[in-house]
């Protein structure tokens, strides 16, 4: 049957509506028509492949890479890089007219990144034997297909150079895919400041004095671990302790002013330019304040770049290993009033607020976004200000419907952070109702006379 593409998909497909019922379909773009045969149906929705496009849309342009069907990490190769911004506006005003009645006038246009290629400082690629030998790649989406890429598109080129030496070098030094305990199960790389970090995570083998010399040949390469997972179920790439092969066990890199510290299990945004505008943007919307407050801080980037916005700042963060990173960025960047607590960023806050008054909270959750203890803990206090980074409009917008009752939305700034993808950031800002600018103005002021009173 032929369907009329009227609107975008969150996963970057186009919906069609069949007697009003929406239609998802992969590879097809809003304003386009297309054959289309339905492959499963609900009582509320269907999907459907695209046979053949029957009126192409202007924005339709040919993808940057041959891969793309197999490995659906790009799901808008497809479609041009002003109408992806414009899909992704969409997307989030939707997301958060649906889940947070906020309306379209409070949230500002988005904002492009500087690269719509080889912006990606980082990968985490499975690994198979292909012909006999070790293979990086991707699964098909939905299967378990694998893929082998011969190169990625949005991959840091220089990064994308050293993966496939050393493929290369593990053939050469006839180590093998991960089967039955044994060999690479993950490639995990990393790029930044020309350093080049190396995780090689495999079953329980043990490295040739050879194969890790070669690596280490490699250009800008300042790190080799290993983290030895077997397990057949597991929601994490790194299993046993990491063992240093070559170099340290961190690298240690510039980002927004900052000396960083970061181990290869660290999380860190991928493109590097719009992770510094979105940060810094979060940042500028904190008032002058006592006591600061980063849930789910990571390796603490927010915390130390808001040190100047308070007497007091905490980052609280889950992952020992991000704490540990925190703490020692903390060091490096000579920041005396920052200090970061590992434990769940719920029960972390509650317990700041039962010492003390909190101000300002910042938080940068996970996709799942803020839990429900996580709500009542925000609902339960006296915080005048919430800047939120967000990765996920739906939880974003859920998130604000539960936080209505004591808070108010006061903008919406959303980032593109990974093009060709149909994913968007965003920066909102939340007041507690009744704090009127005046009274945020006013407690500015007192601030700063308590500041110049020190």
């Amino acid at each position: 049957m032929e369907l009329k593409i009227v609107k975008p998909g969150i996963n970057g497909e186009g919906i069609a509506l069949l007697q009003k019922k929406p239609v998802f379909i992969p590879g097809v773009i809003p304003g386009e028509t297309a054959l289309v045969r339905i492959t499963d149906e609900t009582e509320r929705y269907a999907h459907g492949k695209c046979i053949r496009i029957t009126s192409t849309s202007k924005d339709r342009r040919k993808p940057f890479c041959p891969w793309v069907k197999e490995c659906g990490g790009c799901a808008l190769a497809h479609v041009s890089y002003e109408r992806q911004l414009a899909w992704k506006q969409e997307l989030l005003q939707e997301a958060l007219w649906k889940y947070g009645h906020v309306r379209e006038s409070f949230i500002r246009p988005i904002r492009p990144s500087q690269e719509v290629l080889g912006y990606r400082s980082a990968l985490k690629l499975p690994v198979q034997e292909v012909n006999g030998q070790a293979e990086s790649g991707m699964y098909q989406p939905g299967t378990n297909h694998f893929t082998p890429i011969e190169s990625c598109a949005v991959h840091d080129p220089k990064l994308e150079a050293v993966r496939r030496t050393v493929l290369a070098i593990l053939h050469e030094e006839h180590f093998p895919a991960y089967q039955d305990g044994h060999g690479l199960r993950f490639l995990v790389m990393r790029r930044i400041d020309s350093a080049i970090s190396i995780a090689l995570i495999t079953g329980k083998d043990q490295l040739s004095e050879t194969l890790i010399q070669k690596l280490s040949l490699l250009p800008e390469v300042v790190s080799i671990v290993q983290s030895v997972n077997t397990a057949k179920k597991f929601t994490r790439l790194f299993g046993s302790q990491v063992k240093v092969l070559y170099g340290e066990p961190s690298i240690t890199v510039t980002f927004a002013s900052l000396t960083i510290t970061l181990t290869p299990e660290s999380f860190f945004q991928l493109n590097l330019a719009q992770a510094e505008a979105l940060y810094q943007t979060a940042v500028s919307k904190i008032d002058p304040c006592n006591v600061l407050v980063e849930a789910y801080c990571g390796v603490g980037v927010m915390s130390l770049l808001a040190r100047d916005r308070a007497r007091k700042v905490y980052g609280i963060e889950e992952v020992p290993g991000a704490i540990a990173c925190a703490k020692r960025n903390t060091t490096l960047n000579r920041v005396p009033n920052t200090t970061f607590l590992c434990d769940d960023s719920a029960r972390g806050l509650q317990k700041l607020l039962a010492e003390r008054a909190v101000d300002t909270l910042l938080c940068d959750p996970p996709r799942a976004g803020l839990d429900q203890a996580m709500i009542d803990v925000i609902l339960a206090s006296s915080i005048r200000k919430i800047v939120y980074v967000s990765c996920n409009p739906a939880t974003l917008g859920k998130n604000i419907a539960a936080l209505k009752q004591d808070y108010e939305v006061r903008t919406v700034i959303p980032f593109d952070l990974f093009p060709n993808t149909p994913h968007v950031e965003s920066v909102t800002v939340l007041t507690r109702r009744g704090t009127s600018d005046r009274t945020i103005q006013k407690h500015r002021k007192k601030q700063h006379r308590q500041k110049g009173a020190l």
